[in-house]
């Protein structure tokens, strides 16, 4: 079984949930449907982005991403049919769609998709570009608080760090 500290077979899992599709699951992945999403801690974001890019089959997904992030802001968007949408990363978007997804259910965090695969992914891509320093600088934190203020907050005593 995965873990956060080693996810390796995380795939497995996650296909593993989305086969047995049961009671639980569905309630966890549908339980802000027709509700209002809360607002996540910085640091449960910041988590997510030090599994990302601590990993080695993550990071180079990100890296995928943020190659095509780097290509959009030279040079996009494209039409539909540009020869330059053959370069996008389809199969690392899927996989980090999947992952966020797994990465919440694991931590027990809300799957609130905005917080974490918004959020999450394009800061840790920002970070692999090189636009922002680390993870856990206060630069990047500031960065989440402010950009994302619809959907991260500053910690509260007693919020996971």
């Amino acid at each position: 079984m995965a873990s956060l500290e080693d996810i390796t077979g995380w795939r497995d899992e996650f296909n593993d949930l989305e086969e047995r599709w049961d009671d639980e699951w569905v309630a966890y992945v549908d339980q802000f449907v027709n509700k209002l999403e809360p607002k996540i801690p910085v640091s449960q974001v910041l988590h997510f982005i030090s599994v990302l890019l601590e990993n080695e089959e993550t990071l180079a997904t990100m890296t995928e991403i943020a190659k095509w992030e780097k290509l959009m802001d030279a040079s996009g968007p494209f039409e539909d049919d540009a020869p330059e949408m053959e370069l996008y990363p389809t199969n690392s978007v899927v996989m980090i769609n999947d992952f966020w997804l797994w990465f919440c259910w694991k931590a027990g965090y809300p799957p609130v998709s905005s917080a974490f695969r918004l959020a999450g992914i394009d800061t840790a891509s920002d970070i692999i570009r090189g636009d922002l320093s680390g993870v856990q600088s206060p630069e990047t934190k500031a960065f989440l608080l402010d950009r994302y203020a619809f959907t991260i907050r500053a910690d509260a005593e007693g919020d996971l760090a």
